[in-house]
């Protein structure tokens, strides 16, 4: 008995394509639907109707070969969204349809576009300056004495509130023992 071959390349290999046949890929549930319905009523059409109905054998297999092709026309993909009952139709009866497009080379259109770009571009070049570390130190010294101006404001208000404080006493009340 001759040895095959095995060596596969996996890249070759189409992992949508159920059971690896093409026109299985890209198959909406419907269509599996209607192409294993139409298999497995062809089969039980073929088995039992010879049994029950006493049909001739050819008929049932001309009734097999029907519904596996309308399983095939209508359930298995010819192209990414093209079933073969399409392209049959393509096919043979060639229908015309016309496209009517229009300009994409909208002046304004560009120009606004541009103008965009620029104004990503500019506000790039200021977050650059921004990184320049003369440009971080002064911010880092901008934002130090911002801070301490404000504890400074805070301190003096909590300094000044109880030196008022203090002042505000009107009377004492002494103990007195009994």
């Amino acid at each position: 008995m001759p040895q095959m071959n095995r060596n596969v390349n996996l890249e070759e290999i189409d992992s949508d394509a159920l059971f690896g046949i093409d026109a299985f890929k890209n198959q909406t549930f419907i269509q599996k639907v209607v192409f294993f319905g139409c298999v497995l009523l062809g089969v039980a059409a073929n088995v039992c109707m010879p049994i029950f109905l006493e049909t001739p054998r050819l008929a049932c297999i001309a009734i097999f070969l029907g519904l596996l092709m309308v399983g095939i026309a209508f359930g298995c993909n010819y192209t990414e969204d093209m079933t073969y009952g399409k392209y049959l139709y393509y096919f043979f009866f060639k229908p015309s349809k016309h496209l009517l497009y229009e300009s994409t080379e909208d002046v304004a259109r560009m120009k606004k576009k541009a103008e965009e770009i620029k104004k990503e571009e500019e506000m790039k070049l200021a977050r650059q300056k921004a990184a320049d570390p003369k440009a971080q130190r002064a911010l880092l010294i901008k934002v130090i004495a911002f801070v301490l101006v404000m504890v400074i404001v805070v301190a003096s208000t909590f300094i000044y509130s109880n030196h008022k404080k203090g002042m505000m006493v009107h009377h004492t009340i002494e103990e007195m023992e009994e």
